[in-house]
């Protein structure tokens, strides 16, 4: 399916939009931040204001543009450690699942009483196979299971997957990368349907899908969406991206560039002191962990409340 390609294609040239957007910002940030290192009296006076004695407005979009970058590449960082760290715990539950060989794919098989089929690994992507898929699946409806995952296996989905989501969550100011990402995965969901179909027919998917998504469990309500079911009786799928949402996308990504190179050109000789910059945040750091407490408190108090009556 060429709309998933043309969808994934979209979706990096809007996160690389992003990306170069967010190297102004460091650009920007870096030269105007210095290391030089203040007296211990200056960081004792710093860390009991909540802002910057004196800071200028540039002095403070310089701040916000370095707190943005800072906060972009820490939450890129989580993603990709946490959507690793999941892949790796499937691998590891499933280590010990047998090697066979069906229909001519090389497959991983594992006890469960669930009917499963599912593609993971990042570098070199597996189809896993339940037991009770094997045993409940026809013929043909597990060529077209195994057709659906090598699909996946070929086009190496969990990693543009992991991809897609570590880049929505990193430049998370592009409110399009979210449903970009999103609308991706569900695209290739169709995408490897219609490998499927040219493998064993649209009947044997369906009757695959039904028995795989009426077990019970939760990856049911994804093999039986709505939009599947449209797919396989011929409705061509549509992107479902607004105009308006690459529109704010683009704004978002245009708008951080420009302020990073204006504050970079008016910035000049104005130096910013990376090391009192952190101190500062010592107050206001002291101030959210207060407010957080506050609201947890609160929210344990009226579950109390709520319970009791």
């Amino acid at each position: 399916m060429d709309s998933a390609r043309r969808l994934y294609r979209v979706t990096l040239a809007v996160a690389v939009l992003g990306a170069l957007a967010l190297i102004a910002v460091v650009a920007a940030a870096l030269s105007t931040l210095t290391l030089a290192v203040p007296s211990s009296e200056e960081l004792a006076a710093a860390c009991g204001r909540l802002l910057p004695e004196g800071l200028s407005a540039l002095g403070a979009a310089v701040m916000g543009l370095a707190g943005l970058s800072a906060l972009a590449l820490a939450r890129g960082v989580r993603s990709a450690v946490l959507e690793t760290q999941a892949q790796l715990r499937v691998r590891a539950r499933l280590h010990s699942a047998a090697k066979a060989e069906l229909h001519g794919e090389r497959v991983r098989t594992f006890p469960s009483s669930r009917p499963q089929a599912f593609c993971a690994g990042l570098l070199r992507p597996r189809i896993f196979l339940s037991e009770s898929a094997r045993d409940r699946l026809s013929e043909m409806e597990l060529r077209a299971v195994l057709a659906h995952e090598e699909h996946h296996v070929i086009r190496r989905d969990p990693m543009r997957v992991l991809c897609a989501r570590v880049l929505a969550d990193a430049l998370f100011f592009v409110p399009g990368l979210r449903r970009l990402e999103r609308r991706y995965g569900e695209l290739a969901e169709l995408a490897a349907d219609e490998a499927a179909v040219r493998a064993a027919g649209s009947a044997a998917l369906a009757s695959a899908l039904l028995k795989l998504g009426g077990s019970g469990h939760p990856e049911g309500a994804v093999a039986l969406a709505p939009e599947r079911v449209d797919h396989l009786c011929g409705a061509a799928p549509r992107w479902r991206l607004e105009p308006r949402v690459l529109a704010l996308s683009l704004l978002a990504v245009t708008g951080t560039g420009a302020a990073a190179v204006l504050a970079g050109v008016a910035a000049g000789g104005v130096r910013v002191e990376l090391l009192m910059v952190v101190v500062h945040s010592c107050m206001a750091l002291m101030l959210a962990v207060a407010v957080a407490f506050a609201g947890q408190l609160w929210r344990r108090a009226k579950a109390q409340s709520k319970s009791g009556s």
